[in-house]
């Protein structure tokens, strides 16, 4: 009985520490040789065609640098820290993109969440070793990535904006974040 209560109460404070957390993000654009030598090697690394545009952001993990690049098709942010370390990759995709499987294991994830919900943004995120991450750029990745969602979801009377984070397999959610639509412009490509 006394270990039920004990799990209760822990299952109580990490739900709540999940919900009730606000994301704060704030993006300018800035140029190259005002990034991180390391952050310009690794992308020269990958060769990118186009034109690569240069972030500074401050969040509530404190300040980091993104490079945003169309690819292959496709919108790729890669995020760095104050030292130019590659943190992760994250590429723009569509919910029926992905394999059935997990598609299928992501909306009956969402659906437990929230009452009501449409997707507004996923993006693939790969955080891995240097080389994986590069390969999974070139669309020769092996890797599973986590899948960052931003919606709109409903779990009481009203609507309001999420980003989530959730793991490789759809079924459960890593990082969940409210924010408001001022700061939906900064998740915005």
């Amino acid at each position: 009985m006394r270990f039920t209560q004990i799990c209760t109460v822990v299952i109580f404070f990490m739900v709540n520490s999940i919900s009730g957390q606000y994301k704060f993000e704030k993006e300018r654009r800035i140029k190259a040789h005002e990034v991180p030598f390391k952050a310009i090697e690794f992308v020269g690394k990958v060769n990118f065609k186009k034109k690569i545009k240069w972030y500074l952001e401050e969040s509530q993990d404190g300040k980091t640098f993104e490079a945003k690049v169309c690819f292959n098709g496709r919108k790729h942010s890669l995020e760095f820290d104050q030292l130019g370390n590659i943190l992760d990759v994250e590429i723009e995709t569509k919910l029926f993109k992905i394999e059935k499987e997990t598609q299928n294991k992501i909306n009956s994830t969402l659906k437990k969440r929230f009452r009501k919900f449409k997707i507004r943004k996923i993006q693939l995120q790969y955080k891995r070793e240097l080389e994986n991450l590069t390969n999974c750029i070139k669309k020769e990745c092996s890797v599973k990535p986590n899948y960052e969602i931003v919606l709109k979801g409903k779990t009481d009377s009203s609507y309001k904006l999420y980003e989530l984070l959730i793991d490789e397999k759809g079924g459960r959610i890593l990082k969940e974040l409210k924010f408001t639509p001022d700061n939906f412009d900064n998740l915005q490509f």
